[in-house]
């Protein structure tokens, strides 16, 4: 029993890291391919997860638009966070808007899906090393 709860706890913290880093290269590089993974890790998270990363973009959000000092720039990266957030809501995910998305994103970027299905953000780390 503990086994399968620590895997459960510990799936449910990777995919939250993951979808966080993900949301963090969109925004900041405005990457299309990060945002397709972090909408499939978003879909592929339980409802809660799901509520809880909403709320997290919320957050993002309003430090943004409080802290980042680049008007333009503030502008763009809160919109991206706005969009992503209102595309999260947009309806109680199932398994197969996982499959189309992870459809979509093996068409985009195969490493990125690879490391989706492994729950493995790291290589958002190595690929941007400085916005970590």
């Amino acid at each position: 029993m503990d086994f399968r709860l620590n895997w459960l706890f510990g799936r449910s913290k990777r995919i939250k890291d993951f979808f966080a880093d993900a949301v963090r290269v969109y925004v900041l590089k405005g990457e299309e391919d990060a945002r397709c993974v972090a909408l499939a890790a978003a879909k592929l998270a339980t409802k809660k997860q799901r509520k809880s990363m909403i709320q997290s973009l919320a957050e993002m959000r309003s430090k943004v638009m409080q802290n980042y000092p680049n008007k333009l720039a503030r502008k763009s990266l809160a919109d991206r966070l706005v969009l992503l957030k209102e595309d999260i809501e947009a309806k109680d995910w199932d398994v197969s808007n996982v499959m189309e998305e992870k459809e979509k994103l093996s068409k985009m970027n195969e490493e990125y899906l690879s490391c989706l299905n492994r729950i493995d953000a790291s290589v958002f780390k190595r690929k941007y090393p400085n916005l970590f």
